[in-house]
């Protein structure tokens, strides 16, 4: 069984990889706490979506 939540919310995610401070902007096509994954579609390329590891947040905030 495989759960998921889908949102369309604007949203901005600071994220930590590689050593520095990411920061993606966009909607939350899906939040996944299953697998602990967030897939946002990116605001500035429209169909993209990245996908989100809720370890790697630094913060979140809502437009």
């Amino acid at each position: 069984m495989h759960l998921a939540m889908e949102f369309s919310s604007p949203i901005k995610f600071t994220v930590w990889e590689d050593g520095f401070d990411w920061e993606y902007f966009g909607l939350i096509h899906r939040l996944d706490p299953i697998t602990n994954v967030i897939y946002l579609e990116l605001e500035k390329e429209k169909g993209h979506i990245i996908k989100i590891t809720f370890q790697d947040i630094v913060s979140v905030e809502v437009k």
